[in-house]
């Protein structure tokens, strides 16, 4: 190859990215914000914690850790952002027996997502969990 004419490409190559820098830079950035609120609008699914708070008679106490419980949630991307602030909460009321642990069968109609959220619930796991319980004296 020649040269000058070598010379040639490497001028153009070096062109291509050192000229009209901040053109280049604002056909990217418009780029990226198109992308972002496009994405936004797509429906996806997405696995969100739930906060488990399940509700006991007075004479009973909840030994333990609750278990951790998430939900497969459908919705556009937006709507998933807004369970961050605000996540979905399954309560359950657990009646006061003598046993010594009861098991909550858990499905996707018992999270309720907050409001304003257009979304759905599909899945939700665990979908069994065991509570230890300790019956308090005096009560």
């Amino acid at each position: 190859m020649n040269p000058q004419r070598k010379s040639r490409w490497q001028a153009a190559i070096r062109s291509a990215f050192v000229e009209r820098l901040a053109l280049k830079a604002a056909a990217i950035f418009f780029a990226l914000v198109l992308w972002t609120v496009v994405s936004a609008e797509e429906p996806t699914e997405e696995v969100i914690p739930v906060h488990f708070a399940p509700m006991v008679d007075s004479g009973v106490v909840i030994v333990g850790e609750l278990p951790p419980v998430r939900a497969l949630v459908l919705g556009r991307g937006r709507e998933l952002l807004k369970l961050y602030n605000a996540s979905p909460v399954i309560v359950r009321r657990i009646q006061a027996t003598s046993a010594t642990s009861v098991t909550l069968n858990l499905g996707p109609a018992d999270v309720d997502l907050p409001a304003g959220v257009n979304a759905v619930v599909r899945d939700v796991r665990p979908q069994r969990v065991t509570l230890q319980l300790r019956h308090v004296e005096g009560q």
